[in-house]
């Protein structure tokens, strides 16, 4: 639902938000910053002053090996003393991350204080990718201290990727500190942006009451976005009280609703308590539902446990082809993510049925990204008979979609010559 830009700027909130800064204004002298002084503080009405000297080890905004902390911190009290001045000073620093730390918390920390004045400079002084940076920062501030004024703002002041990033930070905001207002506050908006809005609102009721948050989305049921709005609720149900989720999801009956739920569920509760939630959906008697749960408890797992999580699917899983699928993609992701640690677990395997079928369905998995570590893995497995027939199918995949290429390329490969006699070049 929401553009790359606003992801990237989440993830930057988040890290930004774990920062703790504490330092008091700097003032001139050099004397205690907590104590009284009869010395003025450090003014930033002219954006081209020369950084100020700060607390005791603490650089200036400027001097490239400044750390996020103390930009934070002093971000903090720019943006307190005079937020305009503030963000003209972010040109001084160098390197982009740096810039858009220090921006970021001066338009957050503004956005919470005054969103009307904050929103309305930054229009004035914005363009183009930038203004929608702004935008978001300030209305990730202003929807923690006013969400209802943020929301109402943005409804009426802007459009796109700006007002959908906007709707959904007001409305998460709104939805945790009065959930009845902000549902009614959404009836007057149009469908485009009321979707946006209703999964804000989704994930802020859901973290606080999931149980009335999911009466009123099985109220939306038959809107574009009633089943977004419920599986959003079942994303924070399902960190909260799990067994309480599945419960409710057990009773809906809704199949294709059902079956998004509960992989949503499976996928959250496997990630603090994979065996619980591998031992619900094993109770599950619908097949579909049970399929789905286990689609989304092998991806929970995996995030953290990609060995166990394989090793669960291969005494569980019954499906050869949904446990081909789902033990190929944990392997892949795994290679991606943590290839050494890939490398450690599928070389500390016991040889086997089990470990051949890991290797026959890694071995698939990586064909196209790399042909020969493929290759190498699909002779490593036990069976003969497997590992012969697999081989070869890796092979004529490779010549069949890359003709004499793949044949001059398997000659490289860590192969038995007659292997490689086999699929010689013909030219």
């Amino acid at each position: 639902m929401h553009s790359p830009v606003r992801y990237y700027l989440v993830a930057l909130s988040s890290f930004l938000a774990g920062v703790l800064g504490t330092l008091a204004l700097t003032r001139s002298g050099g004397s205690d910053p907590g104590a009284a002084s009869p010395a003025a503080a450090v003014t930033l009405v002219d954006p081209s002053a020369a950084p100020a000297a700060g607390a005791a080890g603490e650089l200036a905004i400027d001097d490239p090996r400044i750390s996020f902390r103390q930009l934070h911190a002093i971000a903090s009290r720019h943006a307190a003393a005079d937020p305009e001045a503030a963000v003209k000073r972010a040109r001084e620093i160098p390197g982009h991350d740096n810039r858009e730390a220090y921006l970021g918390e001066v338009l957050r920390a503004w956005g919470e204080k005054d969103g009307v004045a904050a929103a309305t400079f930054a229009q004035t002084y914005f363009q183009g990718e930038q203004l929608t940076d702004a935008l978001y920062y300030i209305a990730d501030g202003w929807a923690e201290a006013d969400p209802a004024a943020a929301a109402a703002w943005f409804d009426e002041n802007t459009s796109g990727s700006v007002l959908d990033d906007a709707m959904w930070e007001a409305l998460e905001s709104w939805g945790r500190k009065d959930p009845a207002k902000a549902f009614a506050w959404t009836e007057n908006l149009d469908d485009y942006v009321k979707s946006t809005a209703m999964q804000g609102l989704a994930e802020g009721w859901g973290a606080v009451d999931p149980a009335a948050a999911a009466a009123a989305g099985l109220e939306m049921r038959e809107t574009s976005y009633g089943n977004e709005f419920l599986v959003s609720v079942t994303t924070q149900w399902a960190g909260s009280d799990p067994a309480a989720a599945a419960a409710w999801a057990d009773g809906l009956v809704d199949e294709q609703l059902r079956g998004a739920v509960v992989n949503e569920l499976g996928e959250v509760w496997s990630q603090t308590d994979p065996r619980a939630a591998a031992a619900w959906a094993a109770g599950l008697t619908d097949p579909g539902s049970r399929r789905a749960a286990e689609i989304g408890i092998a991806v929970g797992w995996s995030e953290h446990d990609p060995g166990g999580a394989v090793e669960w699917a291969l005494d569980a899983i019954t499906d050869p082809g949904q446990l081909d699928e789902m033990v190929g993609d944990i392997t892949f992701n795994w290679s991606n993510l943590d290839p050494r640690g890939a490398t450690r677990w599928l070389e500390a395997q016991t040889p086997g049925a089990k470990t051949d079928r890991v290797l026959k369905a890694f071995s698939g998995m990586v064909l196209e990204e790399d042909p020969e570590a493929a290759v190498v893995w699909a002779s490593k497995i036990n069976d003969p008979a497997l590992r012969e027939t697999h081989v070869r199918g890796l092979l004529d995949g490779l010549v069949g979609a890359y003709g004499e290429s793949a044949r001059k390329a398997i000659q490289g490969f860590q192969l038995p010559e007659e292997w490689k006699k086999a699929y010689a070049p013909t030219e």
